[in-house]
């Protein structure tokens, strides 16, 4: 490691995404009943339905999907239903 780079912190908690994690934009996240906002995600490590792994351009955070894991995967019906 060069002398210049900064350590990234380690932030874990728990709470939910606002909006999907998305390469280059900052994430947004809800934990505690407040929103947060954070810097530019640069990668997404770990993307599972309790939890998600993902790095900033200054945090590594592992957000705890909290009370609602199955939220963050698509439970809709992807087939349209037929007409009564």
């Amino acid at each position: 490691m060069k002398k210049n780079e900064k350590t990234k912190k380690r932030i874990q908690l728990c709470g939910s995404l606002i909006r999907p994690l998305t390469i280059g934009e900052p994430a947004v996240y809800a934990a505690g009943g407040t929103v947060f906002r954070t810097s530019r995600v640069m990668a997404i490590h770990e993307l599972a339905t309790s939890s998600i792994r993902f790095e900033t351009m200054n945090s590594h955070y592992h957000l705890l999907l909290n009370p609602y894991p199955a939220a963050a995967v698509c439970q809709f019906p992807t087939e349209l239903a037929p007409c009564a």
